[in-house]
């Protein structure tokens, strides 16, 4: 009888095991059908955040620590430097901005960053129109460029979960399910895998697009110079007061995790808005709107904030050769941009007081340039 019980025993952990075993097979199939699906159907090929990661991941990898990291939209990774940003302080530093990056994102960003490295310093981006949006209306594409590339970890699957409805799962954690419908495109097919055969996407080359090219770091260099005389829209862009009139619930409850994670990881958290062209911000204006709301929020969070739209003219003056477009700075104002902030970096770690009074030699209190 006890014979017969062993037995028994042993055919249930066989079964048990093989049940494993045939699971494992299952799910590494699964895997290789669904990265072979992306590897067809994903066009990637021009995509900055895929470089910005990969060189994130490698550095992490051998072992290098970046004190100071960068994080928000696209004015942030065209606007600081991090590898003059080094040179400048000598401080490791890493630009994680993105396209349109939201502080949902920006929130998963800092926490995978501080997985790898000790992170001293955050600069954390706050251009008001990121600030000012209600959940129902983000762009999802943002979170997607992202956590496409990040590796597989619980803090992954946290950003794709919260940052989801449910019926967002499929496109969120299938990549190429957005594009299925070239499936049955075979130009487009053979256009993608043109471009990942490659000898330039397989290394991890720094990609060119017209006037602009990745220049390392999560770093963006332009050489596109704005004309402003040639723009005859400027009724068009949006005022303040009306892009202020959102639901903000959502995006202050990522703010405030992001303020949160770096006091309890004793990381310095330093807001900064990069400057817009002048005649964009008289345009949209008034202006002063938008900095009093954040400059109030940093103050009740005592964190500093740096608003480079109101630093004076002696500081920083930058004109139209400086921009891409109004409100995006091209290489060389990216350059006058990160000195500055360099040469502030050190005096911002003195005491509030002593930190405050250099901004306030630096900065007005208000938008008055006419």
């Amino acid at each position: 009888m006890k014979r017969k019980k062993t037995e028994r025993g042993r055919f249930s952990r066989h079964g048990a095991l093989r049940f494993c075993a045939m699971a494992l097979a299952v799910a590494v199939l699964l895997g290789l059908l669904v990265k072979a699906c992306n590897y067809l159907l994903v066009d990637d090929a021009s995509s900055y955040t895929r470089l910005t990661l990969h060189e994130f991941y490698e550095a992490a990898d051998e072992g290098e620590q970046i004190d100071t990291l960068f994080l928000g939209s696209s004015h942030c990774f065209r606007a600081y430097d991090p590898q003059l940003f080094t040179e400048l302080t000598g401080k490791a530093s890493f630009n994680l901005g993105s396209s349109s990056q939201n502080y949902d994102t920006s929130y998963y960003l800092l926490r995978e960053a501080a997985r790898y490295n000790d992170l001293k310093t955050v600069y954390l981006d706050m251009h008001y129109k990121f600030l000012f949006i209600d959940k129902k209306d983000r762009d999802l594409v943002q979170a997607n460029i992202i956590s496409d590339y990040m590796r597989l970890s619980p803090n992954k699957l946290e950003f794709l979960l919260a940052t989801s409805e449910a019926d967002e799962y499929t496109n969120r954690f299938l990549p190429f399910r957005r594009n299925w419908q070239q499936l049955g495109e075979p130009s487009y097919i053979r256009s993608v895998l043109e471009k990942k055969r490659t000898e330039e996407y397989r290394s991890y080359a720094p990609v060119a697009v017209d006037q602009e090219y990745y220049a390392g770091r999560g770093f963006v260099w332009s050489d596109a110079v704005l004309h402003a005389e040639e723009i005859t829209w400027w009724d068009n862009f949006g005022d303040v007061p009306e892009d202020m009139d959102s639901d903000v619930t959502y995006t202050l409850e990522y703010i405030e995790r992001i303020v949160e994670f770096c006091r309890e990881e004793e990381i310095r958290l330093v807001f900064v808005t990069a400057p817009s062209f002048d005649r964009y911000l008289q345009e949209i204006g008034p202006y002063d709107m938008a900095h009093q709301y954040i400059q109030e929020l940093a103050d009740g969070y005592g964190v500093p904030y740096l608003d480079f739209n109101l630093c004076r003219d002696e500081y920083l003056n930058l004109e139209e050769e400086s921009y891409i477009d109004v409100d995006h700075l091209n290489g060389a104002g990216a350059e006058t941009l990160t000195r500055l902030l360099a040469g502030l970096d050190g005096s911002l770690e003195e005491a509030p007081a002593e930190a405050q009074a250099l901004i306030d030699e630096y900065f007005t209190a208000w938008y008055d340039k006419e």
